[in-house]
């Protein structure tokens, strides 16, 4: 996907979002009916903020702060109209890089790599354009014709994100959302409040650019926004190449009942 001049409307957003969203980072979590693991997940990631922020340089917006249009991963959705951000909507973002697996048959199950080259793109934005995916694949140990296993995306993802930031942080670990409200709060703790991507799988029946057809599939989600109507949205990646049977575009945003739709079938998480 080639980043686009935004121009007027990138103008008129900036200006638009001058002032921060009225509703801050600092804002209460509702825990109720979130599974006691990811609570216990979240009570280490705690443990580790101050680190992480102290380490990482990479541009982020979290819950409260304002978002940048001229960042590829909301600019392209701005200008698609799949987007849109007043001063009252509550959005974050952890700005990533747009990724394709390479278009063949070879790697058509490569989208647990895909993903993870998505997520580290938010620290090193040319990722992208210099990575070794079949490395990534090994590392993961990847079956060309059955894609990984969603739980062993998490090492390869902390080595390489503890080496480049010079610190044993093992951010990510492997979880399994039960609930839209255990994802949403996963998407609450990473995203809103840390400013940091995550992975999840998903089934592709009813996703764009997937039509009817139904596999295991694995994402990066990088942004949440609700509007003043309460209508929530979630922000991803889909790095699925045309010989894996995707015909769309590969940044999208999408509403958080659909999104969970597609999770609630193949469930589990790196965040």
């Amino acid at each position: 996907m080639k980043a686009r001049t935004l121009a007027a409307l990138v103008l008129a957003v900036m200006l638009a979002l001058s002032v921060a969203p009225t509703t801050g980072a600092d804002t209460p979590v509702d825990t109720a009916g979130v599974s006691p693991q990811l609570l216990e997940e979240a009570q280490r990631k705690a443990g580790l903020q101050e680190t992480l922020r102290a380490k990482s340089s990479a541009p982020t917006a979290r819950l409260g702060e304002a978002i940048d249009p001229g960042q590829v991963s909301v600019g392209a959705l701005l200008e698609r109209g799949i987007l849109e951000l007043t001063p009252d909507t509550r959005a974050a973002y952890a700005y990533i890089q747009p990724y394709r697996e390479p278009n063949d048959w070879a790697h058509r199950n490569y989208c647990g790599p895909g993903a993870a080259v998505v997520l580290l793109s938010h620290w090193d934005p040319e990722l992208p354009k210099t990575v070794d995916i079949d490395q990534i694949g090994r590392e993961m140990e990847l079956n060309p014709n059955m894609g990984v296993w969603i739980y062993k995306i998490a090492w390869p993802v902390n080595r390489w994100l503890n080496e480049h930031l010079g610190e044993q942080l093992d951010w990510y670990r492997y979880g399994k959302a039960a609930s839209v409200t255990d994802l949403r709060y996963m998407l609450n703790v990473d995203i809103m409040q840390n400013g940091v991507p995550l992975i999840t799988g998903v089934m592709t029946r009813g996703l764009p650019g997937w039509g009817s057809r139904n596999v295991g599939h694995i994402i990066a989600a990088y942004g949440y926004s609700r509007t003043p109507d309460g209508t929530e949205y979630v922000a991803y990646v889909d790095t699925a190449p045309p010989a894996s049977g995707f015909n769309g575009w590969i940044l999208h945003n999408i509403e958080m009942s659909w999104f969970w739709r597609a999770v609630s079938g193949n469930s589990a998480q790196v965040w």
